[in-house]
């Protein structure tokens, strides 16, 4: 049976860890899609050039029009900021009995932080051919495959409005908001909190991994990224069990998001002339070459880690 990390302690106290994954999983969804969009929605308004029939009218049609673009991003920003990362700290602090400390939130070392780099880096090459193929997946069924397809695209074109950076302060500000918050706070509930809460409950840590990577990309709602975004929130996971450390697993979130997001602001800007979103362009010899190289630097990583924790135990 796979064991935690001994430098992770599990989040414990008079409730069941059924009930703690339930309160979580749904305080963070209220946090993020009522009272924080709402608040973003408040901090958004003034900044809007026009009335408020104009602004309501141009939030039911958003993609197109720039001057939505920062109002978007302020809604985000505010809704994550809320949902993931106020909302668990307050669980964490008062609902789990003040074990913030057991989750894991310790100094990083340079070097396992290059690592995490590192192993992201070139994770996006063993998973460019997963998305490819999660894309151009068919189902059996027309109307759902319609409805899927639909919320797809609906999905495709509000993110691609949203990361049409016309300036580095654009960028900047789309940093913050996509890679940031996102990095710090979809951590935090998905591998500190969930994660641990699911091992409690099934008392081993590839499940709890599995079961928490499987939640983090349903909470995306893109059915044609579904295994891919798996994927990507289980190396997430095996970075925190292997570290004990959940800032690891912050640092390689906010990587591949900003990342992504730079290099799509210098193909846009004519930069660089591969944009990283085809997938399809990349030669099998290239995703060959990722695999091995994902491969071996987790075990470096995993060992690293390993010796980091029996320094400390010394």
């Amino acid at each position: 049976m796979a064991q935690p990390n001994p430098t992770i302690q599990p989040i414990t106290g008079k409730l069941s860890p059924w009930l703690m994954l339930l309160i979580t999983l749904s305080l963070t969804m209220i946090g993020f899609q009522f009272v924080g969009m709402f608040l973003g929605l408040m901090a958004a308004w003034p900044l809007y050039p026009g009335g408020l029939e104009t602004f309501i009218n141009a939030l039911a049609n958003p993609v197109g029009n720039p001057a939505m673009r920062p109002i978007l991003l302020i809604m985000q920003g505010v809704a994550s900021f809320t949902g993931f990362i106020v909302v668990p700290w307050l669980l964490l602090r008062y609902v789990y009995n003040s074990q913030v400390q057991k989750i894991g939130l310790r100094k990083p070392s340079l070097l396992m932080a290059l690592l995490a780099f590192a192993i992201t880096l070139f994770f996006m090459g063993f998973n460019a051919p997963i998305i490819e193929w999660n894309k151009n997946l068919t189902l059996p069924w027309p109307a759902l495959e319609e409805t899927l397809r639909g919320l797809e695209d609906t999905l495709a074109r509000t993110s691609e409005f949203l990361t049409r950076f016309d300036s580095p302060l654009q960028l900047l500000a789309g940093l913050l908001v996509i890679a940031v918050i996102p990095g710090i706070g979809e951590e935090l509930v998905f591998r500190g909190l969930v994660q641990n809460h699911v091992y409690r409950l099934a008392g081993n840590m590839h499940v709890a991994i599995w079961v928490g990577a499987l939640l983090f990309s349903l909470f995306h709602l893109q059915f044609y990224g579904l295994v891919p975004r798996m994927l990507l929130g289980a190396l997430f996971g095996y970075l925190y069990w292997f570290s004990g450390n959940l800032v690891y697993a912050m640092l390689a979130h906010f990587f591949n998001n900003a990342f992504t997001l730079i290099m799509l602001y210098l193909y846009h800007q004519g930069q660089v002339p591969v944009n990283i979103e085809e997938t399809s362009v990349i030669p099998w010899s290239q995703v060959a070459v990722a695999t091995v190289l994902t491969g071996v630097l987790i075990f470096v990583f995993k060992k690293q880690a390993a010796n980091a924790t029996l320094g400390e135990s010394v």
